[in-house]
């Protein structure tokens, strides 16, 4: 069991979410920032922790009777997920290269998220669930957590840790800016977005292509 809380922990660092640690210096300047930070990381929990359990409880068991019944499909659909996660790894090792992959924030974007905190919370569960459906890391991770037949309570702890993961840098940002002096704190969070984004995108590279290769294995 601990070894699943790890390797939990290990994919929900490398789900980091750019487009949310790109929000976070922006609720920082606003008003009441702390309050802020929190209502919209409260909605990307919240919204984790729903995906994460319609995946693992809901889809988790559809595939797990689709193996059982089709045993004989597993190997092909194993090897076209580790080629497209292996794609993504390409892809966004291109992209970082050749400095096309960029998620700085706005103007307009940053204009619309003045919003008041019932909004920003809902912005928080969408943009999290929005990224979740696209994030083949998640998606697998969760689904292989709902294959493992486990309790309820133990359930709901797995996706709860992995989503604390995911979103323990967005929490580093928030920390970041109450330690900084306030004299600081416009360049400190540009580095820190900077630095954050760099390594969200190396730590998905390197993921993706294991987890590509691992599938790919397993299905010949």
């Amino acid at each position: 069991m601990l070894a699943l809380f790890v390797t939990l922990v290990f994919l929900g660092f490398s789900a980091i979410d750019p487009i949310g640690i790109a929000i976070m210096p922006i609720l920082l300047l606003q008003q009441h920032p702390y309050i802020r930070s929190f209502i919209f990381l409260s909605g990307s929990f919240l919204s984790l922790m729903l995906m994460g359990l319609l995946f693992a409880h809901g889809f988790g068991v559809i595939i797990m009777h689709f193996e059982s019944s089709y045993a004989h499909f597993v190997p092909s659909l194993e090897a076209i997920a580790g080629v497209i996660l292996i794609i993504i790894a390409g892809v966004i090792f291109w992209r970082t290269k050749a400095g096309k992959l960029s998620f700085k924030p706005s103007t307009l974007v940053q204009k619309r998220l003045r919003l008041n905190n019932w909004q920003l919370f809902v912005v928080g569960v969408l943009l999290v669930a929005a990224e979740s459906i696209a994030d083949i890391i998640f998606v697998i991770a969760m689904i292989r957590i709902g294959q493992r037949d486990l309790p309820a309570i133990t359930l709901t702890l797995a996706v709860a840790v992995y989503a604390l993961a995911a979103l323990i840098l967005q929490i580093a940002v928030v920390m970041a800016f109450k330690l900084t002096p306030p004299s600081r704190r416009d360049k400190t969070l540009d580095i820190v977005r900077r630095w954050l984004t760099d390594y969200s995108n190396q730590v998905l590279i390197i993921v993706s292509f294991i987890l590509g290769l691992v599938l790919l294995a397993v299905s010949v």
